[in-house]
């Protein structure tokens, strides 16, 4: 964890994670491919992660220069080789990926780079692999407290972990039922109005006993005070 200014910066921290990948992982037969976005391009983390034998594929801005000083953005051809200001020693290849127009907006163009030189489709795929995870835990962390946790060691954010992730599978259980019952549901769920469904499903008898025993108490100090007037 990240802990601010003065402490190990978040790509040093994602070394190190790196680093801590068993032998068997980074050595077995099927290849191991990184996936970053953009935050984590910096020249010490791509260096690193080639260090460590590792092919990566990462996020780049518009803006970033090459070599030459051309701007990824007029680039017009996909799976060229590109040589990134700074890195002149690295060779890398250029992609990119339309992403689909919110309401209201324009396409947006993201632009990616990896090691190792592949097609713009297998980019685009590995690309969609990544938003996937890296969406979970945005929904995890807007929707499911994972961003409020206050622990301060390993131990402490597995078990917040944990408790995130059981949220979330019972929101999306209940999703997934509400579609197979026939209900208008949207593609994009909202896990707010689910949770609520869930806690109602699951534990609504908890709230109701919560209930019970105000309006007895609400009951006694009407008896009480009735009886200090009579």
């Amino acid at each position: 964890m990240w802990r601010g200014k003065g402490s190990p910066s978040p790509t040093d921290l994602a070394l190190r994670l790196v680093r801590q990948l068993p032998s068997e992982v980074r050595t077995r037969t099927k290849h191991v491919h990184l996936l970053a976005d953009a935050g984590f391009s910096s020249r010490a983390f791509m260096h690193g992660v080639r260090n460590l034998g590792l092919d990566f594929t990462i996020g780049m801005r518009a803006d970033r220069r090459t070599t030459e000083g051309q701007r990824l953005k007029d680039i017009t051809r996909q799976q060229c080789p590109v040589t990134l200001a700074g890195l002149p020693d690295l060779q890398l290849w250029l992609y990119w990926v339309w992403l689909p127009a919110k309401k209201g907006e324009k396409r947006e163009q993201r632009f990616i780079v990896s090691s190792r030189q592949r097609t713009p489709q297998t980019a685009r795929q590995t690309g969609r692999r990544r938003w996937k995870i890296e969406a979970l835990f945005k929904t995890l962390k807007s929707r499911f407290a994972f961003g409020k946790f206050g622990q301060k060691t390993k131990l402490g954010v597995l078990r917040y972990l944990c408790l995130s992730v059981a949220c979330f599978f019972l929101c999306h259980v209940e999703h997934l039922d509400q579609t197979a019952s026939g209900q208008e549901v949207s593609s994009w769920p909202d896990w707010g109005a689910l949770a609520g469904q869930v806690r109602m499903k699951f534990v609504g008898w908890v709230r109701l006993f919560e209930l019970e025993r105000e309006m007895e108490r609400i009951l006694a100090v009407w008896d009480g005070t009735r009886q200090h007037a009579a």
